[in-house]
């Protein structure tokens, strides 16, 4: 047997590949352009320093140095010094930190230079050499400039080299960026082509169980409660499943067990006449999820489907006649929601029952039946949008009283006399399988005079009923 697969666990994991997936270009993006682009700018600093030491070696040196020997300032009163220290720091860092060969031995060629031009700049400042002639100083400076002349065409072949790294490193960029944009569009293409197949796949194993959950419900309707459905593939429709065939064994199980005095036959043939009604809400149910699941809307597959599960799961309740009013109300809620699926333009709901009344027994299925009436014999009937209220209050002698009203089309005088007479006739149901099975049950279980029908034609019904909080 395949196993089984919850929707929601399917399709959490696919959105987790498809994340994934579009990750990939991002990190592979980081992984190149970080230290690519870090190697980018370093470079761009060579240069940098480089340019900033053929301006601190030419214009501004010389000018200091031509103030010496000018006699203009002395050589303790000049910059030089301090111009000479950073072209040093700045020549000592990009030997320290160059790595590629041709620029490493231009930097080495520089430093020699620098080394050269500190030399003459000493003799210069020499004592032997502050009273000479300014012939002599004007030699050294010629010197000097010759020094600081090479060492800007050193630099210049320096910069020329850094400028072609960084022109490579530019199309390792552009190349690194067309492989992964190339990626991105691969990727973009197997996340669709997943994306559809995960699509086709939902679809398939939502429509299939959901499929034989209707055909056993057209049999069950045509009265062969020998059919079963099968256990479906998704997990969602497991307990849906399991409780439409838990229903066609208990409602095999009451046929083959019908108790021979009267009054428990009239209790049996009320479960039958039930069961002759359920068989038609699950088949409109399974269709209206069928359309939803051909729409691909799997959430509202989901809801409907988890809806109608607990619709069923109080309907059966352990094969009890009672439960309590927290459970009724429970189950018309879920009743409530399926409809308003199908029916989302014309039909609103609100319930109001006592928060006290909770608790308190009652006979299963007696408030459903009035909701469905008010359905499709109300709202449907009249254009517009309808509202279908639930109320439930407790009475001061122990008893409570609910109603169910709906804004729908009405009943003239003459119909709402004939509906009021064929609830108590003998002849059998002609005011509605619902009305009559609610009526004729709520006579037999708690002895009383049944439902109280009030309406009025274009305004509205109001159907309600008293029964004990207590069993007795």
């Amino acid at each position: 047997m395949k196993k089984q697969q919850s929707i929601q666990r399917r399709l959490h994991s696919s959105y987790l590949f498809i994340v994934g997936l579009l990750s990939v270009p991002t990190v592979l993006l980081l992984l190149f352009l970080l230290p690519t682009t870090a190697r980018y700018h370093q470079h761009i600093n060579y240069i940098s320093d480089a340019r900033a030491i053929v301006d601190l070696s030419g214009a501004r040196l010389e000018s200091e140095l031509w103030d010496i020997v000018a006699g203009n300032q002395a050589y303790q009163a000049g910059a030089q010094e301090h111009i000479m220290d950073e072209i040093s720091t700045r020549l000592d860092r990009l030997l320290y930190e160059t790595e590629i060969y041709e620029s490493r031995q231009q930097v080495e060629a520089a430093v020699r230079l620098v080394d050269t031009m500190s030399s003459y700049m000493e003799e210069l400042g020499a004592p032997s050499y502050r009273h000479s002639v300014m012939y002599s100083n004007e030699q050294i400076l010629r010197e000097i400039r010759s020094v600081s002349d090479l060492l800007h065409t050193v630099l210049q072949e320096y910069i020329f080299i850094e400028i072609g790294v960084i022109s490579d490193i530019n199309g390792q960029l552009r190349s690194c960026s067309i492989a992964i944009t190339f990626l991105a569009a691969l990727l973009l293409l197997v996340i669709i082509m997943a994306a559809v197949d995960s699509c086709r796949s939902v679809q398939r194993d939502i429509r299939e169980p959901i499929g034989r959950l209707e055909a056993m419900s057209v049999q069950l309707a045509a009265g062969n409660l020998e059919a079963r459905a099968a256990p479906p593939s998704v997990s969602e429709l497991d307990t849906l499943t399991r409780s439409l065939n838990t229903m066609a064994d208990q409602l095999d199980e009451l046929i083959e067990n019908r108790i021979a005095d009267q009054r428990s036959l009239r209790k049996a043939e009320m479960r039958t006449l039930q069961a002759q009604i359920t068989p038609h809400f699950i088949y409109n149910t399974l269709d209206t999820i069928v359309w939803l699941a051909q729409q691909k809307e799997n959430q509202a597959v989901v809801d409907i489907t988890m809806a109608l599960t607990q619709f069923f799961r109080i309907s059966l309740s352990g094969g009890s006649d009672y439960i309590t009013v927290g459970q009724e109300l429970s189950h018309v809620e879920s009743y409530l929601k399926i409809q308003a699926v199908r029916y989302e333009s014309i039909m609103q709901y609100r319930i109001d029952v006592e928060a006290s009344l909770a608790p308190c027994p009652i006979l299963k299925l007696l408030l459903q039946p009035l909701v469905e009436n008010a359905i499709y014999h109300g709202i449907k009937k009249k254009r517009g949008r309808g509202l279908i209220t639930v109320t439930g209050r407790r009475n001061p002698d122990q008893t409570m009283t609910f109603s169910v009203s709906d804004t729908g089309i009405g009943m003239p005088a003459e119909r709402l006399a004939e509906v009021r007479a064929a609830l108590t006739s003998d002849a059998g149901p002609q005011a509605g399988f619902g009305l009559y099975n609610v009526n004729q049950r709520i006579r037999l279980y708690y002895n009383n005079s049944g439902l109280d029908i009030q309406s009025a034609y274009r305004s509205g019904t109001t159907i309600s009923f008293t029964i004990p909080c207590r069993m007795d």
